[in-house]
């Protein structure tokens, strides 16, 4: 089984993604975290003893990078998704299988503060993978930390990741091939729904973040 480590949600500015999750948690996220080499910053909160929720956007007062920024925030496409609303747009795993390496760019060194790590993005490969199947959220990006993780500096708090959710319709049969190689992620669930709906309603997948407030005992969907 795949390690989760870290859970994204993109937004037009990380001011409005700061807003949403504040409002829905009901708490403060971290203090603004910057990647200098991918032209980001970023916020963050703990949701389990080893996982957190990114919050990331484009930095507007960064230079932008020669390369393609991660999480496919260059694309048109997802940037006209995230001015409507924050979304989730991806995850981040440990990887358990060498042979997925094939279907990715190498491995890059990042960093953000005292925080350093090795990243990998997907690739099309126009078999298994395509750009639509990139854009969707689904193929997670791949990490390793070189540095000690952060979550384990995150302050504590009372809420704790059930589930991710990713409910699927028949437009989305032909992910079920790449779904079956990846195997088992932690944390992760797919729900087939045995109904086609117009593409331009619901193209991607839908994406359901399941958190337990401990405190309220009470449930959290983002």
């Amino acid at each position: 089984m795949h390690k989760l480590d870290h859970i994204v949600l993109g937004c037009n500015t990380l001011r409005e993604g700061t807003d949403y999750v504040e409002e829905k948690l009901g708490l403060s996220l971290s203090e603004i975290g910057y990647h200098h080499h991918m032209g980001t910053h970023n916020r963050v909160i703990k949701i389990g003893e080893n996982i957190y929720l990114e919050v990331i956007a484009i930095d507007p007062n960064a230079n932008k990078p020669k390369h393609f920024r991660w999480f496919n925030l260059d694309n048109k496409k997802q940037q006209a998704r995230l001015k409507k609303s924050p979304q989730i747009i991806g995850y981040v795993i440990e990887n358990q299988n060498p042979d997925m390496l094939k279907f990715y760019n190498p491995f890059f060194e990042a960093s953000r503060g005292n925080y350093c790590w090795e990243f990998a993005m997907p690739k099309s490969d126009d078999t298994l993978i395509n750009d639509e199947l990139i854009e969707s959220g689904l193929v997670p990006s791949l990490i390793k930390w070189k540095s000690k993780k952060p979550v384990y500096k995150m302050l504590n708090n009372h809420f704790e990741l059930e589930k991710i959710k990713i409910e699927l319709t028949q437009n989305h049969i032909e992910y079920k091939s790449y779904i079956n190689y990846l195997g088992d992620v932690e944390k992760l669930e797919y729900i087939f729904k045995d109904k086609t709906e117009a593409l331009s309603l619901n193209k991607y997948p839908k994406f359901n973040i399941i958190i337990n407030d401990k405190k309220k005992n009470s449930i959290i969907s983002l």
